[in-house]
């Protein structure tokens, strides 16, 4: 496996970790009363997971471009 490859496939793990840890992040918030002191720490961390997908995600699409066209 070549170097873009594997940054291919870190780039991907990265993505999917970070989607299953927002996910696991909502389903927590869902169950909690909105005064919960939580609330405001998770909504932070889910805020910031979805903001980081975006760079991720572009990243990948840059990342299979290259693999593409080498």
């Amino acid at each position: 496996m070549g170097e873009l490859e594997d940054d291919l496939h870190a780039t991907a793990d990265s993505i999917a970790a970070d989607a299953e840890r927002l996910v696991a992040v909502e389903e927590e918030k869902r169950v909690l009363e909105p005064s919960d002191p939580r609330m405001i720490e998770l909504s932070t961390e889910g805020e910031r997971l979805a903001g980081g997908l975006v760079p991720k995600t572009g990243a990948e699409t840059q990342l299979a471009k290259e693999a593409k066209s080498s």
